[in-house]
């Protein structure tokens, strides 16, 4: 069996990305995570500081992924993951429209690759938004209903930016999301 060297490359990098993910799920990590919810919240207190943490406490886990490698090359992955997943959804779409099924289903196909493709992009300028904020980069995207993760690239992230963060990312995607913000520390 011959594989091409673009199919023998897009293996490799996922191969990659799995095994990075893994590693940041297997490493202890700090807090270093805000969430806010679509019910009630519950806040702790920092050592001393005025600071608190919102938490998620409607039912879902909270889970906090340590990453320790280089903020770029996390936000490279990141993007990069991303980015497959939404091509490949749209090449199913785009693959939907183009073949002979109802026309229904074809409308369907299309308007959701449209939602999809108009939800990048509401995405990469919220990214925008926020480095313009004074970050050096961010990671923006939404998980299935309707969860939104925002990265930033911050050596610490207060409540009060955090909650700054989130309604940037309510004013540019909308209501009715649970937005989550996490920030990853600068390398130095």
């Amino acid at each position: 069996m011959v594989l091409k060297k673009q199919t023998v490359w897009l293996l490799t990098m996922l191969s990659l990305i799995i095994v990075l993910s893994a590693y940041y799920i297997m490493t202890p990590g700090s807090d270093n995570v805000a969430y806010v919810g679509d019910q009630e919240q519950s806040e702790e207190g920092a050592k001393g500081e005025e600071a608190k943490e919102a938490k998620e406490t409607n039912g879902v886990e909270d889970k906090s992924v340590s990453m320790n490698v280089s903020g770029d090359e996390v936000f490279a992955a990141l993007r990069l993951e991303i980015q497959e997943k939404r091509d490949a959804a749209i090449e199913d779409y785009t693959a939907v429209i183009a073949s002979e099924a109802s026309a229904d289903l074809r409308n369907e196909a299309h308007e959701q690759r449209q939602e999809l493709m108009a939800l990048s992009q509401k995405e990469s300028v919220l990214e925008n938004v926020i480095k313009s904020e004074g970050y050096s980069d961010a990671v923006v995207y939404t998980l299935e209903d309707e969860k939104v993760r925002v990265i930033v690239k911050a050596d610490q992230l207060s409540n009060e930016e955090a909650n700054n963060i989130m309604v940037l990312a309510e004013e540019q995607l909308g209501e009715g999301h649970r937005i989550a913000v996490e920030f990853q520390p600068v390398a130095k």
